[in-house]
């Protein structure tokens, strides 16, 4: 039978979830992503509904976080959040279960053998994705891949490595200005083709948007990979063709010499594109 102590224990714990989450709510009720579903109407959500909430409870329990500390990001698909441990932290991404994007995510899901019996419902398909995000980030660990190590997953809920320093998350390549465009260009060429041929993945989102540059080490991280695809996922061509049309785009940009189309994807891959697809994709310029 429990004692009195395991009692204490567990209210301690209960009392730091609750200003954790008491916090992230009131910060939450002020940021409430409000956008338009293909039917028109609006739809207002935030990710902390009771399950989640447990879930957190749960996670703090097992010892990965006393708090959540603020938030990094917030989007459509996902809110991340800092979560002090020691003397670093480790990122929460919670995934929305009433994702306003969701019929978006379908095409990156839809083809992916490991899914095959993912449920119809929303919330049962954001699990899926949750799950997804987490297991293409363990592939890349183990081919050593530039990425946040995968740390834990459960239902909506991601636990990865913090990637920053002085609690300031790195920034986005966007953001950034690129110590040796050139060079960089050649490794993230480098990245994508291992990525295709060791990790068996197309990221199927790459762009300066995903890409995280420590500009003092001018070092990369490739992040959000939820939706990354299989190497024989129907569509992993045109995803493919797409992340590497918006590598040559940025770094085109900042006038490096770029390799055409056709000629990076022939080198990543090993096989020639196929026409008729190439140029039947519309590109963003």
């Amino acid at each position: 039978m429990p004692d009195k102590e395991d009692f204490d224990t567990d209210e301690i714990l209960k009392r730091k979830y609750d200003r954790s989450v008491e916090r992230l709510d009131r910060k939450s009720d002020r940021d409430r992503i409000r956008d338009k579903e293909d039917d028109g109407l609006k739809l207002v959500d935030t990710v902390f509904d009771n399950k989640t909430r447990l879930i957190l409870f749960s996670m703090i329990t097992k010892g990965f976080f006393d708090e959540i500390s603020g938030a990094i990001s917030t989007g459509k698909e996902a809110n991340v959040y800092y979560a002090p441990i020691k003397d670093t932290g480790i990122v929460v991404k919670i995934f929305r279960i009433d994702a306003p994007s969701f019929r978006n995510m379908r095409p990156y899901m839809e083809g992916d053998h490991r899914f095959r019996s993912v449920k119809s419902s929303r919330a049962g398909f954001i699990e899926a994705w949750a799950k997804k995000e987490f297991k293409n980030l363990k592939r890349l660990e183990e081919h050593g891949i530039p990425a946040p190590k995968p740390i834990y997953s459960e239902r909506n809920i991601v636990l990865m490595e913090f990637l920053g320093a002085d609690d300031a998350v790195f920034p986005r390549l966007k953001d950034t200005k690129p110590v040796n465009p050139g060079n960089l260009y050649e490794r993230l060429i480098r990245t994508v083709k291992d990525i295709y041929r060791k990790a068996m993945l197309v990221h199927a989102d790459l762009s300066e948007f995903n890409i995280l540059y420590h500009e003092k080490e001018d070092q990369f991280y490739i992040i959000d990979v939820g939706q990354g695809v299989l190497w024989d996922h129907p569509r992993a061509q045109e995803f493919l063709l797409r992340d590497l049309n918006n590598l040559n785009r940025y770094f085109g940009n900042l006038g490096v010499n770029i390799i055409e189309l056709p000629k990076v994807y022939k080198w990543v891959t090993g096989d020639p594109v196929n026409d008729a697809l190439l140029y039947s994709l519309e590109f963003d310029s």
